[in-house]
């Protein structure tokens, strides 16, 4: 306000901090859209920032509240720096209930041709009985 109009916020700084500020509460408002769901799905993929740090990409899949219509939703990235199935199972568990999403309300696991995630035993990880 009293800059004289030489003030255009638009350090990196600035920027990032508004870009991570949103990102939260739209982060925030889809957390509270699944948990008024009745069950929901995870899909994960994984994939290579630009500078090269493996990481997972969460979505969420589920019935929006009262209109009953299916949604799909963005929720993190996560960074992953051991991609075996387990280390990749625990991830997108603890990453779930850090968002405060009830695993036992998860009816269904999508990975776009993970498969460490489907593998033998590894794949089991993210089965009924681990998260009951």
């Amino acid at each position: 306000m009293n800059s004289g109009g030489r003030s255009m916020c638009t350090s990196s700084f600035i920027q990032n901090e508004l870009i991570n500020t949103f990102g939260h509460l739209i982060q925030s408002q889809i957390v509270r859209n699944v948990k008024k769901s009745i069950f929901y799905s995870v899909l994960a993929d994984e994939t290579t920032d630009i500078i090269q740090i493996e990481q997972f990409s969460l979505c969420v899949r589920y019935v929006e509240d009262q209109k009953f219509k299916i949604r799909e939703d963005f929720l993190t990235f996560v960074p992953v720096y051991d991609v075996t199935g387990a280390s990749l199972a625990n991830t997108v568990l603890e990453t779930l209930s850090v968002l405060g999403l009830d695993l036992k309300k998860m009816r269904g696991q999508g990975y776009d041709g993970a498969a460490t995630m489907r593998g033998q035993f590894r794949g089991k990880l993210l089965s009924k009985k681990n998260y009951h």
